[in-house]
């Protein structure tokens, strides 16, 4: 395995990537850059993922990864909204859609007597109160030189939603888009919403998973949230979704800006219409990502929040019914501490795949890495 730095700056904090491989066939991965707050907060164990000094960019490689250019650093956001979780997917006519979620930060003294949307988050420690106002879209046709805004996913019957995993173009040209809403004050709802028109409209909510247990508190119930979905063909689809339980990891360790549980997938047999029940995959993982490999098998990827933290993957070979646990693909080992993950892959050619994922140094300071890898 080969490790190398995508992205990093000492008073940055830079997370959440998402790679793909644009139409001109450079390697490209979007994430989200916080500044010295966030990376001052970070270092004192005091995490957060919410800033409003926070913005979404793109860096390319010219030669499949090896190495990441500054000056190949593009802006895809930086507005009025805080922003998390960028995902991109190459539409089949060769433009580039990127899709994160857009946030309400304001300072507690800021908030008077305007209240905000529903209230996501209120760290008091950090004086800010933050909403969700939903997932935005960007669109390029130029290999992401520049952006486009679609718009915010309007879906009136749940409200803002949150994803991190990319809208999925199916056969006819429709988008889905894996979504989740409820924390705190319910558990999470893992939802599928649909476009017919390239984004700029969505369809009713579709249900993959919820826990009615959870119905007045995040705390009383499963969290189904950010669910990776990939089509298997012939209406055929798959969900792996992350299915938290816990603020508590390793040694009884509280995060607060985050919980941990085990991965569950779900199946449609008619485009993401309806869903099966949620089955137990037996990797215990926050989040998962899936990719269908050239050779038909399966792989999930996802971000370990336990000692030892880092990266690993397992393999399916029938479809998502069962997973190699015991044959787990550790990508990484040795972060020193939970806050870091959030895993894609893609695999560069037959047996050859690239990682990417974000990570902690010895100074504290987050950072986008990828690794290169070969499947066993």
């Amino acid at each position: 395995m080969k490790h190398v730095t995508i992205y990093r700056e000492s008073d940055a904090y830079s997370s959440f990537p998402h790679v793909v491989i644009l139409p001109n066939g450079k390697l490209a991965v979007a994430f989200r850059r916080a500044g010295k707050f966030s990376s001052d907060a970070a270092k004192n164990n005091v995490a957060t993922h919410h800033d409003p000094d926070s913005a979404i960019y793109m860096i390319t490689s010219d030669d499949m990864g090896q190495t990441w250019p500054e000056e190949n650093r593009r802006l895809v956001y930086k507005g009025r909204w805080g922003v998390n979780d960028p995902a991109m997917t190459v539409l089949a006519d060769g433009s580039v859609i990127c899709r994160f979620v857009a946030l309400d930060i304001r300072p507690t003294s800021a908030v008077g007597g305007e209240p905000p949307r529903k209230i996501f988050s209120h760290r008091a420690e950090h004086g800010l109160v933050t909403s969700v106002v939903g997932n935005m879209i960007m669109r390029s046709t130029d290999n992401g030189e520049t952006w486009t805004e679609i718009g915010v996913e309007d879906v009136p019957e749940i409200g803002g939603s949150c994803s991190r995993d990319p809208i999925v173009e199916m056969a006819d040209g429709s988008w889905l888009a894996p979504v989740y809403t409820g924390a705190p004050q319910r558990s999470d709802i893992s939802w599928v919403v649909r476009s017919f028109d390239r984004g700029r409209t969505w369809c009713e909510p579709i249900r993959i998973a919820s826990d009615e247990k959870g119905r007045f508190s995040e705390l009383q119930g499963i969290n189904y949230n950010e669910t990776s979905l990939i089509s298997l063909g012939g209406g055929e689809m798959l969900a792996m979704i992350r299915a938290d339980e816990t603020y508590h990891t390793s040694g009884d360790q509280f995060m607060p800006v985050g919980m941990v549980g085990n991965l569950v997938t779900a199946r449609s047999l008619n485009g993401g219409l309806c869903w099966t029940f949620p089955q137990q995959t037996g990797i215990w993982g926050q989040p998962g990502s899936l990719m269908v490999l050239s050779n038909g098998d399966l792989l999930a990827t996802y971000g370990y929040r336990r000692a030892p933290y880092g990266i690993r993957c397992a393999i399916s070979k029938d479809r998502g019914q069962t997973w190699l646990v015991d044959e787990e693909i550790i990508i990484r080992d040795d972060s020193p501490t939970w806050d870091c993950g959030y895993p894609f892959s893609i695999e560069l050619e037959p047996g050859k795949m690239f990682t990417v994922y974000y990570f902690v140094d010895d100074t504290g300071t987050r950072h986008v890495c990828g690794t290169h890898w070969k499947l066993p």
